[in-house]
């Protein structure tokens, strides 16, 4: 069941959660408890291609650098990252002839499978960008989230290519307190956009695995695939979850989603038990992950926002937040407040010597 007003969420690959739970659990932290209150089961993890929304991914990432104590954790993560895990997409870069090819494929079929991401290639005479955009203001990605893929952009392009290019990373953010050595070396941060600078001749270097037949055939079947993945075929509980979330009125209840999608109530809870879910967990999630956007904000007090969510009184807010997000509303706060500190730009890119992840 879907409904056609209800704009598609976007989503991440699965195969970053893979990598995480594989990065933890190398530091001791177990699958079981990493998952832990995210919906997602052990069972969705071997599967080959599956996905997750931005909120979901950025609450994982935010408890894994808690139960590790390593902030760090983003960039080691994204040097984990491999062009295979992106599925079907990344055999296609993979076999493209030269690194233009496969950035300008992969720019394509990114934005295509994912929409709240977009990456764009700007070529300049000596120098070119690889820009990392996020064109959808109702679905962002927090701060860690932002570096795991600026450093994993860097290590992927990297691997296409087979050898260095000359290379920096500018990123919006402010620098973190105690940067990995690796952010040192290679970023440069408060810039005005998310990129990668390099020099434009790494552009027309061939690719080692470089097959114009392959090329043409996993291009277009890359293409099929995403298209059909994007028909309208969510399921009940992500159409809910998206209604809920445009909602701007208030938090609507489940007779209201139910008369907006022409359905009785009764059915609409038969549907989502039928899928495993109830409409209060769902509605529980999105008010907060809404709970998490206004307290980056920073315009409101805890207590206000609890009142405009619906909560009958703060302390079932908190209650709430801290099961999704691990923390208190406060500490959430706290966690989130930007420092100036000073940055360093430098050069040297992919970071193939690095060994510390």
């Amino acid at each position: 069941m879907s409904h056609q007003l209800l704009p598609a969420a976007p989503q991440l690959p699965g195969a970053y959660v893979n990598l995480l739970t594989k990065l933890v659990s190398q530091r001791g932290v177990s699958t079981q408890l990493l998952l832990s209150g995210s919906g997602i089961t052990l069972k969705k993890l071997d599967r080959p291609y599956w996905h997750l929304d931005f909120a979901c991914f950025d609450a994982l990432l935010r408890r894994a650098i808690q139960l590790t104590g390593e902030p760090d954790l983003p960039v080691k993560l994204g040097l984990q990252m491999t062009v295979t895990c992106h599925g079907p997409v990344g055999f296609a870069m993979l076999v493209s002839p030269d690194l233009r090819a496969a950035i300008q494929l992969g720019c394509e079929l990114l934005h295509h499978q994912c929409r709240g991401l977009r990456f764009t290639l700007h070529e300049g005479q000596d120098k070119s960008t690889l820009r990392l955009e996020q064109p959808l203001a109702s679905h962002q990605l927090g701060d860690d989230a932002l570096m795991f893929l600026m450093v994993g952009l860097g290590k992927v392009a990297g691997a296409l290519a087979g050898r260095p290019c000359p290379a920096r990373a500018e990123m919006t953010m402010v620098k973190p307190d105690d940067a990995h050595r690796f952010l040192r070396r290679l970023f440069r941060f408060k810039a005005k956009s998310n990129q990668w600078v390099f020099s434009t001749a790494c552009l027309a270097w061939p690719l080692p695995n470089a097959d114009p037949i392959a090329a043409r055939l996993v291009g277009a079947q890359c293409k099929r695939f995403i298209l059909a993945r994007n028909l309208p075929t969510d399921s009940v509980r992500q159409t809910i979850r998206q209604l809920v979330m445009h909602t701007t009125d208030g938090q609507p209840g489940i007779e209201q989603v139910a008369k907006k999608l022409k359905v009785s109530a009764r059915t609409l809870q038969r549907q989502l038990a039928s899928e495993g879910a109830n409409f209060s967990d769902i509605s529980e999630q999105v008010r907060c992950e809404k709970a998490a956007q206004l307290l980056r904000a920073r315009r409101q007090t805890v207590s206000s926002i609890a009142e405009e969510l619906g909560y009958a009184s703060v302390a079932n807010f908190c209650r709430a937040f801290r099961r999704w997000y691990s923390c208190t509303p406060s500490d959430y706060i706290k966690a989130t407040v930007d420092e100036a500190p000073h940055d360093h730009p430098t050069l040297g890119w992919p970071p193939h010597h690095v060994a510390d992840a």
